[in-house]
């Protein structure tokens, strides 16, 4: 494997974005809404895997997990195994964009790794490979499925360009990486309504036999085929939006209905009736789930049950996911506690998440 870790001492890693589940999340107005239905938009299959970035400079690449480089043995999710042929492509890709744009320096290629069990009589099973997600059956291999090309070139006032979805399959294809096909391109509220009550497509692509059960796919993500940007009070975004079947939703009210206390109910046990500390620790410990615990390992690796330091870790890093995703929301509300009120609320947060973790 071309990997030499001495080279990218002095270089960042450039994190996806993180895609919203809601589309109230883009704060946009009534003029962005309209501006999106000038364009057409794609739907393709969300994986239920690791998010995994290939960087390469033309001569020598380089593997990530979410937020960092990966070392050549680190344990993660066997990504050892089909880094030859990643390299090869992500080179090649280099090397036909750079025909185009003399003045590239890197290209950032963003995917999931996925795979690693399908229970299929026909379909042998591969000895001591572990599944890199549970809840969805895809291939008895690692494999790899991108979904967008960013480039870094010299002179650019931003420091990532993305490509357009078009342009970047297109790339795909050409050298033989697998990526998120289309299941449907057209206007932004048909993609929006796109109905996500289906089994996954990914087998299928890969010439695997359909399974003797129900495999439903995670979700969909939407974005334009074209890339655009849109201002918000948070900065400029690309709109990406993100929609998961119940099942695979980080929030547990998706999975408790009944027991989740409605906001409209008039009944005694109402949130009418809940201090606003008590309302905030349920919206807090509603987003403490499993599906979110497997999507943050699915960022920083599994973790063995005797690695404490590595499983404080994930506590920390697993914490600071729902608080990313509470804030979104009920941030304002929460600073404007009282210092030992926001206290009480993260010691309640902190533990419930190494209960979780750490059983």
């Amino acid at each position: 494997m071309e990997f030499i870790l001495s080279e990218i001492a002095d270089w960042s890693y450039e994190t996806y974005e993180k895609i919203p589940d809601n589309f109230n999340k883009w704060n946009l107005t009534e003029s962005d809404y309209r501006n999106l239905n000038k364009t057409d938009w794609v739907v393709t299959e969300k994986i239920h895997g690791a998010n995994f970035g290939i960087v390469t400079n033309g001569l020598i690449v380089w593997f990530a997990k979410r937020k960092e480089f990966l070392s050549p043995d680190d344990n993660f999710f066997d990504y050892q195994s089909i880094a030859h042929n990643l390299t090869a492509q992500a080179k090649e890709i280099f090397r036909i964009y750079q025909t185009q744009r003399q003045g590239l320096q890197r290209v950032f290629i963003y995917g999931e790794l996925f795979g690693g069990e399908y229970p299929h009589p026909d379909v042998p099973a591969i000895p001591h490979l572990q599944a890199v997600q549970t809840g969805i059956y895809y291939s008895p291999k690692i494999e790899y499925c991108a979904f967008d090309i960013a480039v870094e070139e010299k002179g650019k006032s931003v420091k990532l360009v993305y490509l357009d979805y078009d342009n970047a399959i297109a790339l795909f294809q050409e050298v033989g990486t697998i990526y998120a096909v289309p299941l449907f391109m057209g206007r932004y509220q048909d993609a929006l309504t796109y109905n996500i009550d289906f089994d996954s497509t990914i087998p299928a692509l890969l010439g695997l036999p359909t399974l003797p059960f129900p495999n439903p796919a995670e979700g969909i993500v939407i974005k334009p085929v074209k890339s655009i940007y849109v201002e918000t009070p948070k900065g400029k975004i690309r709109p990406i939006l993100k929609i998961k079947i119940p099942k695979f939703a980080e929030d547990s009210r998706f999975h408790q209905a009944t027991k989740w206390i409605s906001r409209n109910s008039t009944t005694p046990t109402s949130t009418q009736d809940l201090t606003i500390e008590e309302e905030l620790t349920q919206e807090m410990l509603s987003l403490i789930t499993e599906t979110r615990l497997n999507n943050v390992i699915s960022k920083f690796g599994r973790v063995s049950g005797s690695d404490r330091e590595s499983k404080e870790q994930l506590v920390e890093l697993f914490v600071g996911d729902v608080l990313e995703t509470f804030n979104e929301e009920w941030g304002s509300i929460f600073r404007a506690l009282s210092d030992e009120s926001q206290e009480v609320l993260m010691v309640r947060l902190t533990q419930e998440s190494q209960k979780l973790i750490c059983g």
